[in-house]
């Protein structure tokens, strides 16, 4: 499959009137024009402005000899967000545009040169290098709806890393102002330790503060769960604290400010995940998708957001790699290497099927029956059975979005088998 498909790139690239390499940048692009037959033009670089594009695709029709841009083959490195509005310009415009990886990018040129040289006319030329052997991916030009759901995905992620740098900060200032306090409340992911710092962020602040008053606050956060005996706990760890005198004042202070902080990134979080459902359901494949057990609507999201039109990948294999979930061997002469997951892709994708498959090997999880089977073939070892059953998960997601149909617990296949024999 890998080499037909190089194949067909190979040729893609061959039939082109014209390939262009671009180096995407900040505030300029630099590109090379390689007309069939003719030798690279002298990289020209234009700025990221209307005028600029202009500028840039006239000199592309111009040096590829006149030819129509559905003729020509455009490749850009992308360097983070730069280069994305110059594709969808280019497309707009009727060119084929593809994308280079940075990483094969960089060990060309050390072929070519012997030595990583970085300019960005060397770069366009050793893009130039990559499509006209083929050397490329499609881009992704999603429909709107995947677009937005990729953005919302994108914002959610980096809200919670934010909120995650947050906490562990609160936890580091809490080691010198009451480190007792995370005895009590172990798990920071839950409102009321939160609550309770909001209001007292020190041990002296607890212990002044009325007994009832602090009840009060224990029960109407935690809905009756929490009483008496966690204030109890919460007294005993204020009078042994053995934290810092010194840490009691500017650095106390902090406590609250980070509090803050936190409810803002989850609030924000909140608004997100609302607008993440809303999108989803304007798309074909959410009912079938949340038709499978632990599937909720922001997994749902998540799942399309990172991958788009699902109709875009031929077979699962290709969301495998996708999430970094592909196996990969090393061997060579008489060294056998184990499969292993390759690890190169999206993290994030890799993480929510993680996520998915933890919940399904439960007690009364859809993959616990395999969970167990499995376990037994590994000796007990539960992480390659879990990293299996992501793969298996993955895959199930795809192939329901795919073929639009809902979740069974029997694969469509097997249960046409059985009703040709029982016919």
């Amino acid at each position: 499959m890998r080499s037909s498909k190089q194949a067909r790139q190979r040729s893609r690239a061959q039939l082109a009137a014209a390939v262009v390499g671009v180096d995407a940048g900040k505030f300029k692009h630099c590109l090379v024009v390689r007309p069939r037959g003719g030798a690279d033009s002298k990289p020209f670089a234009f700025h990221t402005t209307r005028e600029g594009f202009d500028l840039a695709a006239e000199k592309i029709l111009t040096l590829s000899g006149g030819v129509s841009p559905s003729e020509i083959l455009i490749g850009i490195e992308f360097a983070g967000v730069y280069g994305f509005t110059f594709a969808y310009y280019l497309q707009q415009k009727g060119f084929q545009v593809v994308s280079v990886l940075a990483s094969h990018s960089k060990r060309w040129k050390e072929v070519m040169h012997s030595q990583p040289i970085k300019t960005d006319e060397k770069d366009a030329g050793t893009i130039t290098d990559l499509v006209a052997i083929g050397q490329f991916v499609s881009f992704p030009f999603l429909k709107k709806e995947y677009a937005e759901l990729r953005y919302l995905v994108s914002a959610r992620d980096n809200l919670s890393i934010q909120r995650t740098a947050a906490l562990t900060r609160l936890k580091s200032v809490l080691q010198v102002v009451w480190p007792e306090f995370e005895k009590v409340f172990p798990k920071f992911q839950y409102i009321t330790p939160l609550k309770l710092l909001a209001r007292y962020p020190g041990p002296e602040d607890l212990l002044k503060a009325p007994k009832r008053q602090v009840l009060k606050l224990l029960k109407e956060i935690s809905r009756n769960h929490l009483g008496e005996k966690t204030y109890q706990q919460l007294v005993e760890a204020a009078e042994r604290t053995v934290g810092l005198p010194i840490a009691q004042g500017a650095l106390k202070g902090e406590i609250p400010l980070l509090i803050e902080q936190i409810d803002v990134f989850i609030r924000q979080m909140d608004v997100i995940e609302a607008r993440m459902e809303e999108v989803l359901q304007t798309l074909p494949e959410a009912k079938f998708l949340l038709s499978i057990p632990g599937v909720a609507p922001v997994s749902a999201a998540v799942f399309l957001g990172l991958i788009g039109d699902p109709q875009a990948y031929d077979s699962s294999k290709q969301i495998l790699k996708l999430a970094g979930l592909s196996l990969v061997e090393r061997s060579s002469g008489t060294t056998k290497g184990q499969p292993h997951i390759s690890k190169r892709g999206k993290p994030l994708l890799r993480r929510q099927v993680f996520m998915l498959a933890l919940r399904a090997v439960r007690s009364d999880g859809m993959f616990r029956g395999r969970f167990e089977r499995h376990l037994a073939r590994t000796g007990g070892r539960k992480m390659p059975v879990i990293v299996e059953l992501s793969r298996d998960m993955l895959c199930l997601m795809f192939n329901i979005a795919r073929e639009r149909r809902y979740y069974t617990p029997e694969p469509p296949r097997r249960q046409n088998r059985r009703t040709e024999v029982a016919a």
